[in-house]
């Protein structure tokens, strides 16, 4: 034992102690190369920002200089401003969704209870359908547009997916619903949903 101990603890002096590792983890500085200027990049630059662009930063063909600053001036101030967007519909928060299924021999009607989370114009959440005296868990993924919001909630421990497509109409969202199961259209109808106090 004593002996393995003394051979590794010479191997390891040896091996500090020799001049082929002195530089090994370190880093050398060679005077002959230059990252910071590099003629290809320079030019690749060049090329692509700046008045020399030829492309607009949307990948579309840029008009030539003479073109641009002649249409500039004739242009008036109004319609060279910039358009604004509309201001995307804040929906984040519980929802109370009611759906009535558009005939009577189709199921009498049930309701989602969600919090939908929003970034932007994507919507996201979770929550429960409740049907029959019992709760389902659910997930929701949606989008808003203008003037309508589409939603796909699924639920969880079923293959049912409902596809609701809404619009804003007096602080509550209206519009139809499609129940899909096994992705085979089961029921439609009316969805009407309102913000939950709670």
């Amino acid at each position: 034992m004593k002996t393995h101990l003394v051979i590794c603890t010479v191997l390891i002096m040896a091996l500090l102690a020799c001049p082929a590792w002195a530089g090994c983890g370190k880093w050398v500085v060679r005077d002959n190369t230059d990252f910071l200027t590099d003629p290809l990049f320079d030019q690749a630059v060049a090329s692509s920002t700046g008045a020399s662009a030829t492309l607009n930063p949307d990948g579309t063909a840029r008009q030539s200089i003479e073109t641009e600053n002649s249409s500039a001036i004739s242009k008036p101030a109004s319609v060279a401003a910039v358009v604004k967007k509309d201001p995307v519909l804040d929906l984040g928060g519980k929802w109370s969704v009611r759906l009535e299924a558009a005939n009577a021999e189709q199921s009498i009607g049930s309701a989602l209870d969600l919090i939908l989370i929003q970034t932007g114009e994507r919507l996201q959440g979770y929550g429960t359908l409740v049907d029959g005296g019992s709760d389902i868990p659910a997930t929701a993924t949606g989008s808003i547009t203008k003037d309508s919001v589409s939603l796909d909630v699924k639920l969880v421990k079923q293959k049912k997916d409902y596809k609701l497509d809404l619009a804003l109409v007096n602080n509550k969202m209206e519009g139809n619903y499609e129940l899909y199961e096994s992705q085979k259209l089961e029921e439609d109808g009316n969805a009407t949903a309102s913000r939950s106090a709670s």
